[in-house]
């Protein structure tokens, strides 16, 4: 099998769909599948960079526009430039990353939000042109069984459709729908489009949740049988026992946050809830932190933390220092944090904060016996913190130590139904 994947984040990026696409191509190698990755050449941000999967073959192009000027630019800088800028001795035994922009990433935000007003979907929509080069000249030398489209960016969508004919089958990784919430007015009609679109020509569409595919079929009409659910997953190469009991000293609760900060992702309730709570303390691993949420660090007399951005790697250690982790649901229904199935690695018992009643989360949570469930709002939150201080026995007793319910969510479990639906598909375009 031999499998050519377009996506616009890829390691050495540390985003959420590199963090996924890592595990999966790393599994699939180890399936024996011959694994190409097409991806912008961008400039990787030292030591929060992910590592590169062994066995991966690389294939680059520029990322085209701003991006692309600005990675060509980072590479021409003199090495000894780079190796010389000062070091600041890190506190606590971490060093501490980014948590706000400095005066060039905020100029640089600003750039990529007015280029996103005329490129679509955003100002990674630059990167089309070049990589629809590379893709021509790659789909004739590697000839792959299968061509994979990573989204986000839809960008990647777009190239898929622009060589769905030349390709024996074309697999669409949707993972959350185009047109969603926070999708800007300006490009909804466009986003629906491309969507109906997406789902119509791809051979077979993935997607990170049953409501998400639930949502798809209600908005096109395709066979349900086109479409699955491949979701996040945790590192099950290196997950511990489960470990249930407590480290903190009695009557403390040290909580633990890894993730991103969105305009649906609010942790304000979370930050109240342990400002108020003498006995709780909050560890966040976020980069580019809004300058409100760091007031509640000052506030706080050391007891809400922000380490900014981290190494994946050292997330994961993390995870397996605290008490209890901490996921901030999303008030888009259809969607699940990444980091909820992250979490099952760690061993922890999960407290998952849901801003919408019909958040899919709860159910897995349910299902798990792994965490539990409660509003993301100040009162629920004030209540479920303190009885987790004072009477935590009560709560513990609804979880369990067997493994056998997350199994599923492994990469290496995930990388083999994704293995297996390709060759399915495969034999069925060659028959």
């Amino acid at each position: 099998m031999r499998i050519l994947l377009v996506a616009y984040d890829y390691p050495p990026l540390n985003s959420p769909q590199a963090i996924r696409w890592y595990y999966l191509s790393r599994e699939l190698v180890r399936l024996g599948v011959e694994v190409h990755v097409l991806a912008p050449d961008l400039h990787a941000r030292g030591e929060n960079s992910l590592a590169m999967p062994s066995r991966v073959v690389m294939h680059r192009c520029d990322a085209g526009g701003l991006a692309g000027w600005l990675s060509r630019r980072q590479r021409a800088r003199p090495r000894a430039l780079v190796s010389a800028s000062p070091q600041s001795p890190a506190p606590k035994a971490m060093q501490v990353g980014s948590i706000t922009l400095n005066w060039k990433g905020r100029l640089q935000q600003r750039l990529e939000r007015y280029l996103g007003y005329w490129v679509y979907p955003d100002s990674r929509g630059q990167w089309r042109a070049s990589a629809g080069a590379a893709l021509d000249e790659l789909i004739e030398t590697i000839r792959p069984d299968v061509l994979i489209s990573s989204h986000e960016p839809a960008v990647t969508l777009q190239l898929g459709l622009q060589v769905a004919g030349r390709v024996g089958a074309w697999f669409a990784d949707l993972g959350d729908p185009v047109l969603a919430g926070y999708t800007p007015k300006r490009w909804r009609r466009r986003a629906r489009e491309l969507e109906a679109e997406v789902c119509r020509v791809a051979t077979v569409v993935s997607v990170t949740t049953a409501s998400t595919r639930e949502l798809l079929l209600a908005r096109h009409t395709m066979d349900p049988s086109k479409i699955f659910v491949l979701s996040q997953g945790f590192d099950d190469t290196l997950s511990p026992a489960v470990n249930l009991v407590r480290k903190s000293h009695p009557g403390e609760l040290h909580l633990l946050y890894t993730g991103r900060f969105y305009p649906f992702r609010d942790p304000t309730a979370l930050l109240e809830a342990v400002l108020e709570l003498k006995q709780v303390r909050l560890t966040i691993v976020a980069p580019e932190v809004r300058p409100e949420y760091l007031a509640y660090a000052a506030k706080s007399d050391g007891r809400i933390v922000f380490l900014g951005e981290q190494p994946h790697a050292q997330v994961l250690k993390l995870q397996q220092q605290c008490d209890v982790l901490v996921n901030i649901g999303n008030a888009l229904s259809a969607q699940t944090p990444g980091k909820l199935y992250e979490y099952l690695g760690s061993g922890k018992p999960i407290l998952h904060c849901h801003s919408v009643e019909d958040d899919p989360a709860v159910g897995l949570l349910d299902e798990w016996r792994r965490g539990w469930s409660c509003a993301n709002d100040l009162a629920s939150l004030r209540i479920f913190l303190t009885t987790l201080v004072d009477a935590p026995e009560r709560l513990y007793a609804m979880l369990t130590s067997d493994c056998n319910t997350v199994l599923a969510y492994g990469w290496s479990n995930l990388a083999r139904c994704l293995l297996a639906r390709c060759q399915q598909v495969v034999l069925v375009e060659r028959t």
